[in-house]
């Protein structure tokens, strides 16, 4: 057996071993997060539960970080149950996607603005969408429920303008938009979970460089591959 070949099996190893025990890592915040039911504090747990990931992907690289996700995922399910460990997959593609910029070199509002756009199309719309077609939900009180709730917006938006002391100009605008964003509801739709990606990614891109960065450059250095 030749020196390449060890090398490459003890590489392949410690990738397995570092990927297991990052997962391991991710799931303890994700418990905390379940046990802790304090709003501030589990938004703050589930976005540290994904920094491991973001440092898998730098160090080992996508397959690794796509295999421990699965890992942790039935690993969490088997604690929590298969609903709850649904969150498992959740951290770890806004980490993924967080740390597939980092190792690209992307500044941090440009990786936020890249990975807020998938995370909204891998965790937010591809899901919502195959859970209707899986379930079977009532597609019209569906779209019912997303105009009322559009309009429950401009309420809300509308009614925070005039409290404030907005111009009338600006709130006649406002309530002009309402009727296209409730007919077009679609690219409402979109729009609002790309928001939604925008925020879950931002504060794991935010946490991440906080965290990342006191740690040495050599440490997460991309590491040969298996």
């Amino acid at each position: 057996m030749t020196e390449e070949v060890l090398l490459r099996r003890r590489s392949r190893t410690h990738a397995i071993v570092e990927g297991a025990l990052l997962g391991d890592i991710a799931i303890v915040f994700l418990l905390m997060r379940v046990y802790l039911p304090l709003p501030v504090v589990r938004t703050l747990l589930r976005t540290i539960a994904s920094v491991p990931f973001v440092m898998l992907v730098q160090r080992r690289g996508l397959r690794v970080a796509i295999l421990a996700a699965i890992a942790s995922y039935i690993l969490f399910s088997a604690l929590v149950g298969p609903l709850l460990g649904l969150s498992a997959i959740d951290i770890a593609v806004a980490g993924i996607l967080i740390g597939l910029g980092r190792k690209a070199g992307l500044p941090t509002l440009l990786n936020t603005l890249w990975a807020a756009v998938a995370y909204a199309i891998l965790d937010l719309i591809i899901p919502t969408i195959l859970s209707v077609i899986i379930f079977r939900f009532p597609v019209h009180q569906l779209i019912d429920a997303a105009r009322h709730f559009i309009r429950l917006l401009f309420n809300f938006a509308i009614f925070v303008m005039k409290g404030i002391g907005a111009p009338s100009g600006a709130v006649h605008t406002l309530k002009g938009w309402e009727g296209p964003a409730v007919s077009h509801w679609q690219i409402s739709w979109i729009v609002t979970t790309i928001f939604l990606g925008f925020l879950n990614v931002y504060l794991v891109a935010l946490v991440s460089d906080m965290v990342l960065n006191q740690i040495p450059e050599e440490t997460l250095a991309t590491q040969r591959a298996a």
